[in-house]
């Protein structure tokens, strides 16, 4: 009989495909990577940005992580007052957010960034910048930016570098480098090919 379900999953369990897991939490990561061992497969997780809370946990996954940068807001607290609704748990999520990918480094892992999540991407740039100043090193970050994520969606032989016979996606920035939240995008290349419609903006 034929199941729709279980036949999507042959090429996950032949290990052509990987699966990535969104388990919501630090413990849920750890059950994903131990159903995910114990089927045989390739994987990687979404990362939760709590895995600030179980390091150790999070280092017996032993697999790749996608950090999504959205790193949450600092307390608004007009009021003196105000702190006496904020948990500790709170503080600490918030202090904790931006050293999440260099956390996971730490651990050996590798670690992918990603703008999933994020309600505005134009702040991906100025997250990206803290998590530089909590530990993340320029040379992880553009890893976690290009070949890393290359490579987990299969496409490494295409993207991910820059290299004769690569397709040239490039992001052209002023001043100090990408990794500086202030320098102005310049330019963004497609397949070898400017683009117009950011030549337009910086040229207006």
């Amino acid at each position: 009989e034929l199941n729709p379900a279980l036949a999507a999953l042959t090429p996950v369990l032949s290990k052509e495909m990987s699966v990535v897991f969104e388990p919501g939490s630090v413990l849920m990561g750890d059950r994903a990577g131990q159903l995910a061992r114990e089927l045989g497969v390739n994987f990687a997780v979404v990362a939760s940005g709590h895995e600030w809370r179980r390091p150790d946990l999070m280092k017996a996954v032993n697999a790749p992580f996608i950090v999504p940068l959205n790193l949450p807001s600092a307390p608004k607290l007009p009021d003196e007052d105000d702190w006496l609704d904020v948990s500790l748990d709170q503080l600490r999520h918030w202090d904790w957010a931006a050293e999440n990918a260099a956390l996971l480094r730490a651990q050996g892992l590798e670690v992918a960034l990603t703008t999933h999540a994020l309600a505005d991407r134009k702040v991906f740039r100025k997250n990206l910048r803290l998590a530089l100043d909590r530990g993340l090193t320029e040379r992880d970050a553009l890893a976690a930016l290009t070949t890393i994520p290359a490579r987990l969606c299969g496409v490494a032989d295409r993207l991910g570098t820059i290299e004769k016979g690569k397709i040239a996606n490039l992001t052209v920035v002023e001043g100090a480098g990408y990794f500086d939240a202030e320098a102005k995008v310049r330019q963004v290349w497609i397949d070898g090919q400017p683009d117009r419609k950011s030549t337009r903006l910086n040229s207006s």
